[in-house]
């Protein structure tokens, strides 16, 4: 605040020295009268309380123009923190624009207590205009680690441009009594679907909510593929999600976004939900 002050006080300077030399240029072309010294003093002081006023004024509005704009800067600072998209900071994944996503050991609550394995963690590529967000206490399982009965939220990512992803986690218990189990000794993906669609959705799931679905087999796991078409869904309408079961835990991971937004985005949330590595 104080530069900006001597700046604006060297303004007022540069001003009335230009104004004595214009006054010293016409001085050389035009005769002028003479002036008695005592009104010439009057006038000079006039002058001053005149350009001080002046300066006063435009003190006090560039600081009030000043804190006006403060809000307005701070919001902006913080929207750019908050916003720090993962193409600024995640390697490349090898494909189209993607960049991948491996969590370090203490980034959740369940790889903090080992609960999901962090020596070799799950990993997904994901679009470099996604940035993510902040997983609620509640959803994130750290109250209940190292071992929750009920799912939790491993981590979410959103685009700015819509579409959505998100890891869910289950303890098995959930699906099934049976220990050591794959997602294959699960049922079907239809069977499975079963007991997994309120998951997916945030629901409920109805009968005719599904569109397809499909396995593969990948580094010895099997995933289970399902592509939704769920109006009532509370994560987005149209929504393509993998499935897969390790060690004693089930993994979801579920890319969506609304009617509108899937006719841009499915080809890319495809690759990302096929990129998924638990």
């Amino acid at each position: 605040m104080q530069a900006h002050l001597e700046a604006l006080r060297g303004r007022g300077s540069v001003r009335c020295a230009r104004a004595r030399s214009d006054c010293s240029v016409r001085g050389h072309n035009v005769v002028t009268a003479a002036v008695p010294v005592k009104q010439a003093t009057q006038t000079h002081r006039l002058d001053h309380r005149t350009d001080s006023a002046t300066t006063r004024r435009e003190l006090l509005f560039s600081v009030a123009m000043g804190s006006s704009l403060l809000p307005i800067v701070g919001q902006q600072l913080a929207l750019a923190a908050g916003n720090n998209e993962v193409g600024s900071y995640l390697p490349a994944y090898g494909v189209d624009d993607l960049v991948l996503f491996v969590p370090s050991a203490a980034k959740t609550p369940a790889l903090r207590a080992g609960t999901v394995d962090n020596k070799s963690p799950y990993q997904f590529a994901l679009p470099p205009n996604f940035v993510e967000q902040k997983v609620a206490n509640i959803q994130s399982g750290n109250y209940c680690q190292p071992r929750c009965d009920e799912p939790w939220t491993e981590v979410v990512f959103e685009g700015a441009q819509g579409g959505r992803v998100e890891l869910i986690v289950s303890p098995l218990q959930k699906l099934t009594p049976r220990k050591n189990v794959k997602v294959e000794d699960l049922g079907t993906p239809e069977q499975l679907l079963e007991r997994i669609g309120n998951y997916i959705t945030g629901s409920y799931l109805d009968e005719d909510a599904l569109v397809a679905c499909s396995s593969t087999a990948r580094n010895g796991l099997t995933y289970y593929y399902y592509e939704l078409n769920a109006p009532y869904s509370k994560i987005g309408a149209r929504s393509y999600t993998a499935c897969t079961v390790k060690g004693d835990l089930a993994y979801l991971f579920i890319a969506s976004a609304t009617e509108k937004q899937w006719g841009r985005q499915e080809e890319r949330l495809r690759k990302v939900v096929e990129s998924f590595r638990a």
